[in-house]
């Protein structure tokens, strides 16, 4: 079972990874980006939510699975929307963007319904 619960650990860390290369690229391309808070807040704000998904999973204690589990998803939607919307240099970071938070809201609702 301790072989499992890392390989579900390991495998929600892929948006975290994702929205971390995701600004590494942006930062990249453009350096002026750490500037504009209209494209580091959803970066920002996708982090948070990543590190509060591993979390909520990792240490059953501190678990706010049946509160929080319907506002993170559609935070996680809107974080996904906001990579159409911002306008980023990196179309790279933007695709990186939307997908981590797609997986991102489908891995809270399946938060919910997974004990």
């Amino acid at each position: 079972m301790n072989e499992m619960a890392a390989a579900g650990f390991a495998f929600l860390t892929v948006p975290l990874l994702t929205f971390a290369s995701a600004g590494m690229l942006e930062f990249q391309r453009d350096r002026a980006s750490l500037r504009s808070l209209i494209r580091m807040l959803p970066l920002a704000v996708a982090v948070v939510v990543a590190i509060l998904l591993l979390i909520d999973v990792y240490n059953p204690y501190f678990s706010v699975r049946a509160q929080l589990s319907r506002p993170m998803s559609a935070l996680s939607l809107l974080i996904a929307v906001s990579a159409l919307i911002c306008r980023y240099k990196s179309r790279l970071a933007a695709a990186l963007i939307f997908v981590g938070g797609l997986l991102l809201a489908f891995f809270w609702l399946l938060n919910r319904w997974v004990a």
